[in-house]
């Protein structure tokens, strides 16, 4: 039987300075204004034999490079094993380069500073650890987030297509509606974190030369306010590698822009959380455990005559090379990609056939009582989310993206063999050939057992 709960939650700055390099887009972008400063969130939950740490970071990705200092820190300083310590990112594209992305390369003096930071963060929770009490919850939420994915009147499919597109034929996929919710307080009633789990992109802000949390840190300031300057929140990016908050039918009267659009979902997700606390079943002991393994996968295949016109490509001022309908590399399904862009995706291709043709990355399941948490290492589709969700043992299941490392968009076979679009497209962003899907889905049902069991 596990001794009494105990958790804490900290926070830190990890906002950089202006003129840093940010990624998101295809070209680079400097900031040259600070809208909201960027957080590194964590919190520790404690159950006497095993001591769990959730950390998030207000950046477009974690990369493999990062987590593995942070970890190694993390154990050093502070005793928790790399399988009970879990690392994500919130997907904020106003944030700073951490890796080298389409046409932005990564800042990597800013690299060896915030891994200390995400270390710090966890040592700080567990200074703050106190008697605490922890409940989930989960509800439906489907008028917030939409599929950006659509065929087209000419059979290829476009993501972001534009609002009421005279081509528009129908969305090739569903959202996951599900939101997620863990609460923790202290045991007289204080708030300690607030969490939830919802599969939606970023939104963006006004000014896509101004640093900002996204709608992340509208929803961790929201928390604050009603909860209490204690309360750290954690918002976790689910499965939502081509969902959005755009409604590409026109019909919603829901989109706006900027700002204004990430405080409204902000609103959203945090009034269904605090409404639901209102519900919980709070739990003072629970199970804790957590495995990790390692997912291997094909990298997307590279052929010597896309290497010869990557080369022809560059060599020739941007913009210039028009001299094709199709693909033009041999990897490209339906939507050829625009020639404003083709330039980024021969240096892509070249990037890539420097990588082994079969790729790692780490995959984790934590358990907390009867939920589980799967944390996945890139922008994972919603379908392979659902999937998952529909044969896990957790209620409920928290499925977190973008989590110890970066592997890019992980797509279904149907999308790389049929489908095409953005996505897909091979990129230091998109690195997962046929089959990744399957095998992320065989390796997560084989942790659930070992999980759910008492902890080694």
């Amino acid at each position: 039987m596990p001794n009494k709960l105990r958790a804490g939650s900290a926070a830190t700055n990890i906002t950089p300075p202006l003129g840093t390099a940010m990624p998101g887009g295809f070209r680079p972008r400097y900031a040259e204004d600070i809208d909201d400063e960027l957080l590194v969130k964590s919190l520790v939950v404690d159950n006497g034999s095993v001591r769990l740490a959730m950390v998030t970071c207000d950046l477009i990705v974690v990369t493999q490079e990062i987590v593995d200092q942070a970890k190694e820190r993390i154990e050093e300083r502070c005793g928790i094993a790399a399988r009970y310590v879990m690392i994500n990112a919130t997907h904020t594209h106003t944030a700073v380069a951490v890796a080298d992305l389409l046409g932005v390369n990564k800042d990597k003096s800013y690299i060896d500073w915030v891994y200390l930071k995400i270390a710090d963060v966890v040592e700080l929770a567990i200074r703050r650890l106190q008697p605490a009490r922890i409940g989930f919850a989960s509800v439906d939420e489907d008028r917030i987030a939409f599929y950006r994915r659509w065929r087209m009147k000419d059979g290829t499919v476009k993501m972001n297509p534009g609002i009421k597109h005279q081509d528009l034929v129908e969305p090739v996929g569903d959202i996951d509606p599900e939101i997620a919710m863990m609460y923790v307080e202290s045991e007289n009633g204080i708030s300690i974190s607030a969490v939830a789990n919802f599969s939606l992109h970023y939104i963006g802000t006004d000014s896509g030369s101004a640093i900002s949390a996204d709608y992340f840190g509208h929803f961790s300031r929201l928390l604050k306010r009603y909860l209490g300057e204690t309360c750290i929140s954690l918002l976790w990016n689910a499965a939502s590698g081509q969902i959005n908050n755009i409604d590409f039918s026109g019909r919603s009267q829901w989109t706006d822009q900027g700002h204004r659009q990430a405080e409204k979902m902000a609103n959203v997700l945090a009034g269904h959380l605090i409404t639901e606390m209102q519900f919980m079943q709070m739990h003072e002991t629970v199970e804790l455990n957590g495995v990790i393994d390692i997912l291997e996968f094909p990298r997307k295949e590279i052929s010597s005559a896309d290497l010869e016109l990557a080369e022809k490509i560059l060599s020739v001022p941007v913009g210039s090379y028009d001299d094709y309908e199709v693909g033009p590399f041999n990897w490209v399904v339906g939507q050829p990609i625009p020639t404003g862009l083709v330039d980024v995706y021969a240096l892509e291709c070249q990037r890539l056939a420097k990588l082994p043709r079969n790729l790692t990355a780490p995959v984790q399941l934590l358990r907390l009582g009867e939920a589980v948490i799967v944390a996945l290492p890139g922008e994972i589709f919603v379908e392979i989310g659902l999937d998952i969700k529909s044969s896990s043992k957790g209620e409920p299941t928290f499925l977190v993206s973008l989590a110890n490392g970066y592997i890019g968009y992980v797509c279904t076979d149907e999308a790389l063999i049929d489908q095409g679009g953005y996505e897909t497209w091979a990129a230091l962003s998109s690195l997962g050939g046929v089959g990744t899907a399957q095998a992320i889905d065989d390796l997560v049902s084989s942790l659930f057992p070992k999980v759910m069991s008492s902890p080694n």
